[in-house]
């Protein structure tokens, strides 16, 4: 992959991250709100909206028509934490243009309808419309029913609560059921048109294209109403006290097995130099099949239906999450205990750490495959950290983990909650 190049057209800033490894290209805009969660509800809302709702292209037929002639191009958006502040990311991805013979204008058309879903929605009165905010509410509400009715995502949702009750500004939810009632067609507007008057907003490209014409595309077809606004990116606050008595809550309801999850914190920055090592700490402890709280929990002992870990690198968080008998639960518990343990004295086999670190390296080198994956990476280390994400540099640090580095990261974990669904009268 070729070093980024960083520009700044109209006011915005540009990056160009060149490769003739992918026969695509890909356009990413991508809106940082100021730091805070005043409108988390209305940002996942609008990734949604904006896409399927254009004033230029109002059902779905017309849409699919012109996508269609634009070599089936996609289009998708989404809403994420990026440090400590939510953004908003619209993308479009189409067939290279120099691959097609005769067609030499498909990105200066992907780059305007690009443009169509950010700054032309169907709109009434100044207003997004009414159908629009109604199905938005619904389609919330219809998710927190089918997760309160599958009791593992509701077990986590529970779990989840009592983890962050002492970190809000770790985790945020999309949507946020508990504030949805503060939600309404005047605060879902509010956040739209705050796109273009207190957002940094950044333009990303991914392909093999000219520097040049993109230039001028960008140059002809960016709307006005798109400026940048100083908004910092903010760095999220990790709690971490290595002498935290663990909250330990157990919930009783209508199931037929226990869900346990365990929640670790850890000190581990994300992209830090020791993120690598706890990758593979992850894979060790319980992210594959040949971890130690599989074999050992659910193959040799058959005291868990399912168990493994979970690590959360930009929440600095491992969680493992169990499905066991009744019976089961304080033995599973203190048998996850013992195998963090047993990490932790470097009581682990040569050839696990090694498949362990295959796995990690094999998940690294699917990078190169993805173009929104790679994308995704640059614009997370370019936000965090200002740099481009060197996949070469993160590689070389993978290849020379030792066993030494999985010992030292595995003593960082901090038990933090225990939470445990089980059935009425159990506890």
């Amino acid at each position: 992959m070729d070093q980024p190049i960083k520009k700044n057209i109209n006011g915005i800033d540009v990056y160009y991250i060149q490769s003739d490894k992918f026969k695509t290209i890909t356009w990413s805009f991508v809106f940082v709100h100021p730091k805070g969660t005043y409108h988390s509800n209305e940002y996942y809302f609008l990734s949604n909206i904006l896409v399927d709702n254009m004033k230029k292209y109002p059902t779905f037929v017309k849409k699919y028509r012109y996508l269609s002639s634009l070599y089936g191009l996609d289009a998708f958006s989404s809403a994420m934490t990026i440090g400590a502040n939510i953004i908003n990311q619209f993308v479009v991805t189409y067939p290279n243009e120099i691959y097609i013979d005769g067609e030499e204008d498909l990105s200066e058309k992907a780059f305007i309808f690009l443009n169509e879903i950010i700054t032309n929605p169907k709109m009434r009165e100044g207003k997004l419309t009414k159908k629009v905010y109604k199905d938005s509410i619904d389609e919330a509400k219809q998710s927190f029913r089918i997760l309160k009715s599958d009791k593992d995502m509701f077990a986590y949702y529970q779990f989840a609560k009592a983890y962050y009750e002492d970190k809000p500004d770790l985790q945020y939810n999309f949507p946020d059921m508990d504030r949805l009632s503060e939600t309404s067609l005047d605060t879902l507007t509010q956040a739209y048109f705050e796109l273009f008057s207190k957002n940094r907003i950044s333009l990303f490209v991914t392909g093999n294209f000219s520097e040049d014409k993109f230039d001028q595309i960008i140059e002809r077809n960016l709307p006005d109403r798109l400026k940048s606004c100083y908004t910092p990116v903010e760095h999220r606050n990790y709690p971490y006290q290595t002498n935290k008595e663990p909250n330990i809550i157990h919930e009783t309801s209508n199931v037929k097995q226990s869900r346990i999850y365990i929640g670790y914190q850890t000190n581990v920055g994300y992209y830090s130099d020791l993120h690598p090592a706890m990758s593979v700490f992850n894979d060790i402890f319980g992210g594959f099949d040949q971890s130690l709280l599989f074999m050992d929990i659910r193959e040799r002992s058959n005291l868990a239906y399912f168990v493994y870990s979970h690590y959360i690198p930009d929440e600095q968080t491992i969680v493992v999450p169990v499905l066991t008998d009744f019976d089961h639960e304080e033995e599973v518990i203190e048998k996850i205990k013992e195998n963090l343990t047993a990490i932790q004295r470097g009581e682990f086999s040569d050839i696990l750490f090694e498949q362990a670190k295959n796995n990690a390296l094999s998940s690294l080198y699917s990078i190169y495959d993805s173009q929104p994956v790679y994308l995704m990476q640059h614009i997370k280390t370019y936000h965090l950290k200002n740099e481009r994400y060197n996949l070469e540099e993160r590689i070389h640090i993978y290849e020379n983990i030792t066993k030494e580095d999985i010992i030292k990261v595995a003593n960082t974990l901090v038990l933090d909650t225990i939470y445990v669904m089980t059935k009425a009268g159990e506890k």
